[in-house]
């Protein structure tokens, strides 16, 4: 994939890479606008500005500080006093820069994918299939978006125009949403190939893994459990050997990613962190959150991650007796070295007390196994999606389509991860009795599920969708694990507030309930 600075959204001047010439214009001192979008050309280098957006901060940190900061797993002891409030639920700026900005670079892609979906109307095309090749690619990347937007503050504008900064969009409910995110992706499988020879491009399966995921947050099991099956029969995806390959820059791309955002050390500066290409920062290839969801000093510790995550790796042992290897892969906390010889954090073999306190902290996607210290970047492809979280989204979709008789065909997908971490199948281990009926077996996925994918880009959603908000008694279990939840969350807090100043200055939007 081509990596590009885009100039500012509305003048939308595209360079195609380095080596090449900026375009030919008829008028230099006129407007670019007037004199863009006449091409395929253009609109294919439009496309790319698309992809550009997936470096913004919503896709290089912000969707873990939203989905995962804002779970069960986070928690936060930071100085920063309005970072706490975030992650601790108790709201009282709106405008946050984890949840305005993430907001508004959702909405730069949505803008830039716009631009290329309606400009495609208007040029002549080579082909039939090259216009509905970048068309598709846009649309992906928008229902992409549009997902985040949706599963993130419940209703949002839809906006499929070239929007202006004077527009006031009607706002859309979930289900209006749902709907819109459905054809953007029904689209995508429609023309998308199965593979590039160029990596980091959406393809058809990146649009069906998603339709299932769409399914699946919204109640529609039964669609949710096709779109993944499609992805399964393909025969494309398998479970790479080594779990922490699915986190590590030395196998990326492999055979269990179905996307992943291609991160670099370019331009690697802390400016790029808030930098989007409209407002005259130098952007970043790489992944920044590191730096905040790793333990001090090698990050800024401002997210400790709940005892009971660490707990829940400890309620077995593998086949050869040792605990499970995702929780040295995923945890570092003070009892590691003791559980895991051999173990290190940052090349350190002791626990540093004075820096780590007895706190836990995330170690997924951390450079610690190749460098001594972190910088202010992380050269980590970041796994949008992978075929180890399908596996498990399709054993959840398996029995809540066909109840307690389809336990045993669900296990044998759990299994297949539970086995690629060396542990027994369900039937053989500690666990075997959840077998034996629908309830049982709910809670043991749910379990799994988490260990296969904590600290990824979920679990605000798993938690959503297994009750919180609809559920008094798995409410009150959440509260029992996760202190933030007892002492500050309120009903309709299982969505993110809608930034106020969006909210003030579109009559058409309104405040989420419970804010």
């Amino acid at each position: 994939m081509k990596k590009l600075f885009i100039l500012p959204l509305l003048i939308a001047v595209f360079v195609t890479s380095c080596s090449e010439s900026l375009l030919d214009l008829n008028n230099p001192n006129a407007l670019v606008a007037q004199n863009s979008w006449s091409t395929q050309a253009d609109v294919e280098s439009g496309l790319t500005g698309c992809y550009h957006t997936l470096y913004n901060s919503f896709y290089n940190s912000m969707n873990a500080f939203l989905i995962s900061g804002q779970s069960d797993e986070f928690y936060s002891q930071s100085p920063d006093g309005r970072l706490v409030d975030f992650v601790m639920h108790k709201y009282p700026d709106y405008d946050h820069g984890w949840n305005i900005n993430s907001w508004r670079y959702l909405y730069q892609s949505v803008f830039r994918c716009n631009q290329v979906i309606n400009y495609a109307e208007s040029v002549d095309w080579s082909s039939d299939t090259a216009k509905t090749s970048i068309v598709a690619q846009a649309r992906a990347i928008r229902g992409m978006s549009y997902y985040y937007l949706a599963m993130l503050w419940k209703k949002a504008p839809i906006v499929d125009w070239i929007s202006d900064p004077a527009d006031q969009p009607d706002e859309a409910t979930f289900d209006e949403l749902v709907s819109f995110i459905e054809s953007d992706f029904q689209y995508a499988a429609s023309y998308l190939p199965e593979s590039y020879s160029e990596v980091g491009r959406v393809n058809k399966y990146f649009a069906y893994t998603f339709l299932g995921k769409l399914y699946m947050n919204s109640g529609q099991w039964a669609n949710a459990k096709t779109a993944f099956e499609v992805v399964i029969n393909s025969g494309k995806y398998a479970l790479v050997a080594d779990y922490r390959d699915n986190f590590r820059h030395t196998n990326e791309n492999n055979e269990e990613s179905i996307f992943e955002i291609q991160n670099s050390d370019d331009n690697a500066v802390i400016n790029g962190f808030y930098g989007i290409a409209n407002d005259n920062a130098v952007v970043s290839f790489s992944s920044y959150r590191e730096r905040f969801l790793s333990a001090s000093p090698y990050g800024f510790g401002d997210y400790s991650v709940y005892d009971w995550v660490v707990d829940m790796y400890k309620d077995e042992t593998d086949k050869d007796g040792n605990y499970d290897l995702r929780l040295e892969n995923n945890v570092a906390y003070p009892g590691i070295f003791a559980d895991f010889p051999g173990a290190t954090i940052y090349g350190s073999t002791v626990w540093n007390t004075s820096t780590w306190s007895t706190l836990s902290w995330c170690t997924k996607y951390t450079t610690g196994y190749y460098r001594s210290s972190t910088t202010n970047w992380s050269k980590i492809n970041t796994r949008i999606l992978r075929y180890g979280e399908l596996l498990m989204s399709y054993a959840e979709c398996l029995i809540e389509t066909g109840g307690a008789s389809a336990i045993a065909q669900a296990a044998t997908y759990v299994d297949m991860v539970r086995e690629r971490s060396n542990l027994y199948p369900l039937a053989q281990s500690v666990h075997a009795a959840t077998l034996n009926d629908l309830t049982s077996f709910k809670t043991r996925l749910r379990i799994e599920r988490e260990k296969e994918i904590c600290f990824e880009y979920d679990r605000f959603f798993d938690i959503r969708r297994w009750g919180l908000g609809t559920d008094e008694s798995y409410l009150t279990e959440i509260k029992a694990r996760s202190s933030k939840y007892s002492l500050n969350w309120k009903a309709g807090r299982e969505w993110l507030p809608i930034p106020i100043s969006d909210v003030d200055n579109n009559p058409n939007l309104t405040q989420n309930t419970g804010y």
